[in-house]
């Protein structure tokens, strides 16, 4: 969940600095894209890193929770690998 609200406040922080440098200054959208994503980075950077962090955290269960499962077979020999191991000291 706070992965969600630390993209939401990112890309409000981008819109806020991008419409208006390309509605009110008629900027092109390339270079107010450009200040739009620096400006964003650098706010969300300074002013929301406990949140950035608790994004982070959200985002490594997520992938730990996925990650690859291995079979009884890998299991095993991962077992006979340490074994021998153990065995050499």
């Amino acid at each position: 969940m706070q992965f969600l609200k630390y993209t939401v406040i990112r890309l409000a922080l981008f819109f806020v600095v991008f419409l208006p440098l390309v509605f009110l200054l008629g900027w092109s959208a390339y270079i107010a894209g450009l200040i739009a994503l620096v400006v964003a980075f650098a706010v969300s950077y300074l002013f929301f890193n406990k949140l950035r962090l608790a994004a982070n955290a959200d985002v490594q269960k997520m992938f730990a929770a996925n990650g690859p499962k291995k079979s009884k077979r890998q299991l095993s020999d991962e077992e006979a690998e340490d074994r021998f191991l153990d065995g050499d000291k």
